[in-house]
């Protein structure tokens, strides 16, 4: 009989759950140990995709924005809604646990929204603000969740995202090498 080992995923940027439906069919052996995966919560700004991610996986969503403050204002064109309060890495961590019954997740997922990264968008829309504002949710998503779990860090971080983010978002990736290294990845 094979070993069984489980892992919890968080995922940021979740959407709907394509991601976390597909984690939750994998399954995989290797030498004896077989190993899978559990939907335990997803983060995410639109409260729609929030309830089609609870209704598809089964697991809890939590709506919440993770822009700054500046990058809100540099998207949306305006000041933040009254009662919007940028989210720091313990409001963070406390929705999670809150939403996971205090687990901590073994494996983190992110798909940070890629428009801005795209080469279906022409350049000079990619460069503006608005774009450049969507693009920096990849390293303050990441910035976050490594914060929030300093302590207990997860053993796996997948970061999923289009091809051009390699040259449209090189400075960005280049955060987010260092910010992984300064964790001990």
């Amino acid at each position: 009989m094979a070993d069984q080992q489980t892992y919890g995923v968080l995922h940021l940027f979740c959407g709907i759950g394509g991601a976390a439906i597909g984690m939750q069919a994998a399954e995989s052996e290797y030498r004896g140990a077989r190993g899978s995966f559990v939907t335990l919560a997803g983060i995410d700004c639109d409260p729609e995709a929030c309830a089609d991610f609870e209704n598809l996986t089964g697991a809890p969503a939590v709506q919440t924005d993770l822009f700054s403050r500046k990058d809100y204002i540099a998207f949306h064109g305006c000041e933040p809604p009254e009662g919007w309060r940028e989210v720091t890495p313990a409001d963070l961590r406390a929705a999670i646990l809150r939403a996971t019954g205090g687990v901590i997740p073994d494996v983190v997922f992110l798909s940070p929204p890629c428009k801005g990264f795209s080469g279906l968008l022409p350049a000079k829309s990619a460069n503006s603000q608005k774009y450049q504002a969507l693009n920096r949710l990849t390293v303050r998503g990441l910035w976050l969740v490594l914060e929030a779990f300093a302590d207990d860090l997860p053993g796996i971080i997948l970061l999923e995202n289009v091809p051009r983010i390699t040259s449209r978002g090189a400075d960005l990736l280049g955060e987010i090498k260092s910010l992984l290294g300064a964790h001990g990845y």
